[in-house]
């Protein structure tokens, strides 16, 4: 159902756009939803120039980094302000994903405003940039470039390095937005069959399969954002078992026994501080990854809501030749599930070797600090025959232990302990369930 405000038409969730292109945007397909919102008719549509419905406020270096993007084999998403027939403007939040032939378009309600609120306001001040270059005879070429970096800047304002960050971060948020406002795979009649039925209860199964997988990404993610966080307090803990090393070391006083335990000391130190120097790595390559996961999971449940959508237009007849749709939408939702297993495993195997190098922390740190006491005592610190300047200070350092390294790897055990549960054959079941009825839809 749609309405107005001033000169914009706003629609529902529900009201979900399709579209695709060949590889020049020239659209090839459209749905309903499309035709009647830009108010032009399918016919004028198809055909055009995917342009036909820009709005001139939209800054042309967004499609430069978009169409960049698209052709590195990239999916993409943007929040893009479309202006219809009738001179009305409507916001969509788009997802464009690579075809064999060309590309397809899925636009949702843009429904999370943290997001699109800002980026809206970047778009404003980058399309202001490009129309002084006009003002200064500047080519279309010229202002497309020089608007696509001027928009890479203002994204990496808005802390996202590029648009395909953008995209990684606000997809899941808009789908889950999408969900939470009840937009859900068509629920099959009860009685019912064919080859219909069966593409909606499969689409259905692989909904039931991503949604559990949203959630244990979710966790991942906010594990991820704690260690980050907890991480800086341990950089005091590093810096003073550091320093205790040096210390040890570096004692001149000390007699054998006391060198023995300063060499075992330094040696366990020196593999924490290793394993700690690497630890900003692993945690960025980790929030990259199930970054990448969690982008992946929510394009095959918008996929997967268009699928069970355009299955029920054939029963209900409210699209045209849905059956083309079906099939690019099935080849998009197969391109995606292809690399989810491999991705999950990556994930998994990440968790592992950083709640291994947190206990190899933790570890090598106990047990110099037990090492730490004998050599203390050693070294007379126990105030029986006095102590050294060097002696004082380590047993101070040492009285306080390593406390902030604990709570840390109790996350990292955490994280490995969550259990990606993901059925790669019910998955490749399901699609093929979805390819024969299409086959015999034919």
């Amino acid at each position: 159902m749609e309405s107005q405000i001033g000169y914009e038409r706003l629609f529902d969730p529900e009201d979900i756009f399709f579209s695709t292109t060949d590889t020049k945007g020239v659209i090839q397909n459209t749905n309903r939803t499309f035709d009647v919102l830009s108010r032009y008719s399918r016919d004028r549509l198809i055909g055009a120039a995917h342009n036909i419905i820009r709005h001139l406020d939209m800054p042309a270096g967004l499609f430069r980094l978009m169409w960049d993007d698209l052709q590195a084999g990239r999916p993409v998403c943007a929040y893009v302000t479309n202006r219809a027939l009738d001179g009305l403007d409507y916001r969509v939040f788009a997802t464009v994903v690579p075809l064999s032939n060309g590309y397809l378009s899925v636009r949702i309600k843009p429904m999370d405003a943290a997001t699109q609120k800002p980026v809206e306001k970047a778009y404003r001040r980058v399309r202001a940039f490009e129309r002084d270059l006009a003002a200064h005879a500047a080519s279309r070429h010229q202002i497309g470039e020089h608007g696509a970096a001027e928009l890479a800047k203002e994204l990496e304002a808005l802390g996202f390095d590029s648009l395909y960050e953008m995209t990684q971060v606000a997809l899941p948020r808009e789908v889950a937005s999408l969900v939470g406002a009840g937009v859900r795979v068509p629920a099959v009649a009860s009685g019912t069959r064919g080859p219909v039925t069966r593409i909606l209860g499969a689409v259905a199964a692989i909904e039931r399969e991503t949604n559990v997988l949203v959630y244990e990404l979710d966790e991942y993610m906010r594990l991820i954002v704690a260690m980050e966080a907890a991480r800086g307090a341990i950089v005091a803990a590093q810096s003073r078992a550091v320093r205790i090393s040096r210390l040890v070391s570096r004692d001149v006083g000390a007699g054998d026994r006391a060198r023995f335990l300063a060499g075992q000391i330094g040696e366990l130190i020196e593999g924490a501080d290793a394993e700690l120097d690497r630890l900003p790595d692993r945690l960025h390559v980790m929030n990259d990854a199930v970054t990448e996961l969690r982008f992946a999971v929510a394009l095959m449940r918008l996929l997967t809501l268009m699928v069970g959508r355009f299955a029920r237009s054939i029963l209900d007849g409210s699209e045209e030749d849905p059956l083309q749709s079906l099939r690019d939408l099935h080849e998009a939702l197969e391109s995606g599930f292809a690399g989810l297993a491999p991705a999950l495993r990556v994930v998994g195997a990440q968790a592992g070797e950083l709640d291994d190098a947190l206990r190899t922390v933790t570890s090598g740190l106990d047990r110099a600090a037990r090492r730490l006491g004998h050599w203390v005592d050693v070294r007379g610190g126990n105030g029986v025959f006095g102590s050294t300047a060097v002696v004082t200070e380590v047993s101070s350092l040492a009285s306080q232990g390593f406390p902030e390294v604990r709570p840390l790897a109790q996350l990292a055990a955490e994280c490995r302990g969550l259990s990606l549960d993901y059925n790669a054959s019910e998955a490749d079941r399901c699609l093929a369930e979805v390819r024969e009825a299409l086959a015999e839809l034919s």
